[in-house]
């Protein structure tokens, strides 16, 4: 069964299609988070050790997915960001998120957009809160096109680097390289809580208010 599960992955990875499928994947989870990006992106960087695909047009293909996709919902953001962002009940832990990015882009500017993409949950309310409070778009498009290319890089790399340390078989390299990105995610995450309050007189508005 292993076998065979690899030799389709096999198959699948030595495809020329696997780059357009990499983007669209990247693409589509900028949008609606049901699509294991980063799994995919890592599976193909493990691959990649073996010879096949070719790692540097991976790393094209995740970049260009994840800044398309994070251009669409910027887009959403801009035009109906507000009423979609209200739709978080007050006190919940995205209501809370909101607030958080909110404060972080008041402080400390667009940063927050790449920070936002390795942080677990926060994508795609980053890219929606940059557009409600009015980011504008070549700002936000210059920082999340650095935000896009250090994830497809890194994800790539550290995908590589798992199919290169266990070569014998890229699904042990995969799982390898998945549980280094969890550590790193939940590094990010417990940074992120371990931040202090946007400010202790005035806290930011969050666009999630009405």
């Amino acid at each position: 069964m292993n076998d065979q599960l690899l030799d389709l992955a096999r198959d699948v990875m030595g495809s020329p299609a696997v780059y357009l499928v990499l983007f669209a994947i990247a693409a589509l989870d900028g949008v609606l988070p049901i699509f294991p990006s980063e799994v995919a992106l890592l599976a193909a960087g493990a691959f990649a050790a073996t010879g096949t695909p070719n790692l540097g047009l991976l790393m094209l293909a995740a970049t260009a997915g994840a800044a398309a996709g994070d251009q669409v919902s910027y887009r959403i953001g801009r035009h109906a960001g507000r009423p979609i962002l209200r739709k978080f009940p007050e006190g919940t832990k995205r209501h809370r998120a909101i607030g958080w990015i909110a404060g972080f882009l008041e402080r400390r500017g667009p940063v927050v957009i790449i920070v936002g993409r390795f942080l677990p949950g926060m994508r795609i309310l980053t890219t929606l809160t940059a557009g409600a409070v009015g980011v504008p778009p070549r700002t936000f498009t210059a920082f999340d096109l650095v935000g896009a290319l250090l994830w497809g890089v890194s994800g790539a790399l550290l995908g590589y680097f798992g199919g290169n340390t266990f070569q014998e078989s890229p699904l042990a390299g995969l799982a390898f390289a998945v549980v280094l990105v969890a550590v790193v995610i939940t590094l990010g995450e417990l940074s992120r809580r371990l931040q202090p309050p946007p400010s202790a007189t005035r806290p930011p508005r969050s666009p999630a208010e009405p």
